[in-house]
């Protein structure tokens, strides 16, 4: 858990400290007070990264030359202290006074999960969007699949440039081909590891979404979860859901695609098969969830998914820091209260941001008020 926080000049928060308890904290203000920026800071302290903004130097406020957050983290009796600067040059993290290659190496030890109303694009967003949050759960798993993970996009990054400068007016890659057919190797060895820990992750968040949608909803409707890949299908003998393939089956099937797609992909200078076009597909009454979906129904399934997360980190890590951004307002009635029970079941810290605490669904052990 997080027991405090500092914050000088992120976003709309300059010169800030918070204290927090292990029960349920409410950060309460009017619109553009820095709610979300608050629970931002603690993400960032927590996770390493942002979850609305895509470079750090996006958290400085405007016109000022920096930002540092601190923060006191205490789990079972052994106290972190963590901190991050942005500056101009770049960002310095540091842990217990240690500097740190990036804030990325805070992930894994003391994890959080945000839920927030823009969480429908896990229904309704692009492939992309799942595959993020399904690799972030990954990394919850293992150190090692933080690695693999790491090292497909690096190879597949590689292997793109290969193509491109193939593609080019030149048509001279560097390396030539024994470099791409090395970088193609890698690829499909790499790719059938991620695929591996990816198929045993579905396979255990399948039933755990299941279950929380069904509370979520009151058991009106089912929902179904499923890995989505073109290479699944061209397993010989094997189901649809890849729950039988082996890492080898899968990384030959994968070697003699990329082999198939070779002449295109050096045409349109882009890898154009992996699990970096993989998807995450949830359906209802058979059909995906995307496309017929009401908003109750992908708002029910999007909560299900984030505390299916939840889940994952407490049992691979640790209880996760649960922060909330104004989310009951998007849910009726019997949804905030079925979340709410849920959430005081969980045992977890949580951090709410609301505008008014009188319409939260339960009683809050601390008010914030911004």
């Amino acid at each position: 858990m997080i027991s405090g926080i500092d914050i000088n000049h992120m976003r709309s928060l300059a010169g800030n400290a918070y204290d927090f308890g292990p029960g349920i904290s409410v950060v309460c203000g009017p619109n553009g007070s820095g709610k979300t920026t608050l629970l931002e800071a603690v993400y960032l302290l927590s996770q390493g990264f942002s979850f609305r903004a895509h470079e750090l130097k996006e958290l400085v406020s405007w016109k000022q030359n920096e930002m540092i957050v601190r923060g006191k983290f205490d789990n079972d009796g052994i106290t972190c202290n963590r901190g991050v600067r942005i500056h101009m040059r770049g960002t310095e993290a540091r842990e217990n006074g240690e500097p740190l290659r990036s804030a990325a190496q805070f992930f894994g030890k003391c994890p959080a999960v945000i839920m927030q109303p823009s969480d429908i694009e896990l229904l309704r967003g692009a492939p992309e969007t799942r595959r993020r949050w399904l690799d972030e759960i990954l990394c919850f798993r293992s150190a090692a699949n933080a690695t693999t993970l790491r090292r497909y996009k690096r190879v597949l990054q590689q292997r793109n440039q290969w193509l491109k400068q193939n593609k080019g007016e030149c048509g001279g890659a560097v390396g030539g081909e024994e470099v791409f057919q090395v970088l193609t190797q890698q690829l499909a060895e790499l790719g059938a590891k991620l695929w591996t820990v990816r198929l045993e992750l579905v396979g255990e968040l399948s039933p755990i979404i299941t279950s929380y949608y069904r509370k979520l909803s009151g058991g009106v409707d089912e929902i179904t979860c499923a890995y989505k890949s073109s290479i699944l299908s061209e397993l010989d003998g094997a189901a649809e859901s890849g729950a039988e393939a082996s890492e080898a089956a899968l990384q030959e099937v994968y070697l003699r695609k990329l082999q198939k797609l070779e002449a295109v992909e050096k045409i349109n200078g882009l890898t154009m098969s992996g699990p970096h076009k993989d998807d995450l597909a949830l359906k209802i009454s058979g059909y995906e969830m995307r496309s017929v979906g009401s908003q109750g129904q992908c708002r029910s399934a999007a909560v299900a998914m984030r505390f299916a997360a939840v889940d994952v980190a407490s049992r691979y890590v640790c209880k996760p820091i649960l922060l909330l951004d104004d989310i009951f307002a998007e849910l009726d009635t019997n949804r905030r209260d079925a979340v709410a029970s849920l959430i005081r079941d969980k045992g977890c810290q949580v951090i709410i941001a609301t505008p008014q605490v009188e319409d939260l669904p339960f009683t809050a052990d601390a008010v914030i008020r911004l």
